[in-house]
């Protein structure tokens, strides 16, 4: 045989199905033609990937079975024209046109099985890989949002503060300014202290208060005008934080009335008319 039909039956010699003449051929020409016995070799480990890659838990017998399956149709083309006596006879000289051809379409159908295999196997990786980058960006986005919101509260919080200075340094410019300062008694921490500002003028008062603990749940602080007329009159709610100083505007003295004391005692949450819990501070 000539080194083109030699090389045709290499498709076939890596699924291990040529008789007894052409393999013995074939090793004649295999013993001198490296070109032969490298392509042999890429034909058998195309072929055994194919195969586990199409069903990894297969044995090696069903294997080859399910790969001759595959390759059925043109592998068995010749039997219609009879036996091997009739093809090595009458058939001899047709055998030199359809093999090569048969054996051409068998490596390009298993070409083709390989590509579609390896695609989907990259196409399955870059699946995989895209979902693993999406929730990457979606942990982050929701780690932004979180940091995001975060940030308003802590904007909205110093906005506040903000305001509540710029108050307090309103009614402490007024020429009637009155300061009253608020000493602890023995329900609050001793360096708790407050300080009321009042101006009549702009009918505006302020409270800053300072070291008292933060509330319980459900409580909070309460300052009190305490009057010769009406007795403690309620002027406002305010919360504290551990170690920090507090700024709220509260309402001022009721007019005409002659205030005497300003306490804060702590009260249930969205105060009391009158006070009913312990007085924290206190001065006159």
């Amino acid at each position: 045989m000539e080194h083109e039909e030699i090389k045709a039956l290499l498709p076939l010699a890596a699924l291990d199905r040529l008789d007894q003449a052409e393999q013995r051929m074939l090793e004649e020409h295999l013993g001198g033609c490296d070109e032969c016995t490298a392509e042999l070799r890429e034909f058998r480990e195309t072929a055994a990937s194919l195969a586990f890659g199409l069903d990894p838990s297969a044995t090696e017998e069903r294997v080859w079975h399910r790969i001759e399956a595959r390759l059925n149709p043109v592998r068995l083309a010749p039997s219609r024209l009879g036996d091997r006596q009739a093809r090595e006879g009458s058939f001899a000289r047709g055998t030199t046109l359809w093999r090569p051809a048969a054996l051409v379409m068998t490596g390009v159908a298993a070409a083709a099985s390989i590509y579609a295999v390896v695609m989907n196997s990259q196409l399955n990786r870059a699946v995989q890989e895209k979902s693993e980058v999406l929730a990457s960006l979606t942990d982050e986005i929701g780690r932004l949002h979180t940091q995001l919101s975060s940030a308003q509260g802590q904007v909205a919080t110093f906005q506040r503060v903000l305001d509540e200075r710029l108050r307090l340094e309103k009614v402490l410019t007024q020429p009637d300014l009155r300061l009253t300062k608020l000493a602890p008694l023995k329900a609050a921490p001793p360096d708790a202290s407050a300080i009321v500002a009042v101006s009549a003028a702009n009918h505006a008062a302020m409270i800053q208060a300072r070291g008292l603990p933060a509330p319980p749940a459900g409580k909070t602080y309460e300052l009190w005008w305490i009057t010769k007329e009406s007795g403690p009159v309620a002027a406002g709610l305010f919360g504290a934080q551990e170690g920090a100083s507090v700024v709220v505007q509260v309402s001022p003295p009721p007019a005409g009335e002659h205030v005497v004391a300003t306490a804060v005692t702590l009260e249930p949450t969205g105060g009391v008319s009158k006070p009913t819990g312990a007085i924290y501070l206190k001065g006159t």
